[in-house]
Parts: C-alpha cells; sequence; structure tokens
C-alpha cells in the first residue's frame, strides 16, 4: 500500500497495515509548519470559546499563538480521538475536550454543538 503522509504523522496506520499482512510504502509528502498570527487574528483567538481541531499539529500551533493570552483556554472541539489526546497532553480539562467516537466530519459537528451547549449550561 503507497502511503503519503505528513512528516509529522505517527505511525499508528502504518503499522496497523502492517500487522494485517500488508507491505507499506510510506512517502513523507509535506510538513506541518505553525502559522504566526498577526494581531488581528490573536485578537479573533482571544475571544473564542471553542476552538476546532482537526490534527495535533493545529493544537500545537494554536497554543504557539495563543499560550501568552489572559483569558480562559477555549474549549476543545476535536474531530477525533488524535486531536483529544494532544489536547490531554497539553493540559486541556477533560471536560473542556470534546470528541466524536468515530473520527469524521459529521461526527466533529456533534462535538462542536455539545461544546456549545456545554457553554449554555454554565
Amino acid at each position: 500500500a503507497f502511503y503519503p503522509a505528513s512528516a509529522k504523522a505517527k505511525q499508528t496506520l502504518q503499522k496497523g497495515l502492517e500487522e494485517r499482512g500488508f507491505t507499506v510504502l510510506r512517502l513523507n509528502t509535506y510538513d506541518t509548519v505553525p502559522a504566526s498570527w498577526d494581531a488581528e487574528q490573536i485578537s479573533l483567538a482571544q475571544s473564542a470559546t471553542v476552538a476546532c481541531f482537526a490534527s495535533p499539529s493545529a493544537v500545537k500551533a494554536w497554543l504557539k499563538n495563543t499560550n501568552d493570552l489572559e483569558t480562559p483556554r477555549a474549549l476543545a472541539s476535536c474531530i477525533g480521538e488524535t486531536s483529544a489526546t494532544a489536547c490531554r497532553e497539553n493540559e486541556w480539562a477533560e471536560e473542556n475536550i470534546f470528541y466524536p467516537e468515530k473520527p469524521g466530519v459529521d461526527g466533529w459537528t456533534d462535538a462542536v454543538v455539545d461544546a456549545l451547549e456545554h457553554l449554555a449550561r454554565k
């Protein structure tokens, strides 16, 4: 199986395929680099109550650009468990992380709704 991936992608998928008998040719086709934000983007992030993450690198980029803000950390709405784990590893409280049981856009949408409903109950 040909597996084009990010240079930073974990080997989970590759190992899973190999464990099932596949020969995997992994080619790192891109690398993720955190963006640097301007003042307007930082201001928008500061006002966010829910941040949506589709990858661990998105979590890292968010933290790189928001670590110095003196506002409460936004709730995390994640596309799946991998991004949720990145949030946990970076000290998000478990009750502030929302993600679907099965990764994907539909479940991610539900996770955003769950986060917003959580805010409404506070």
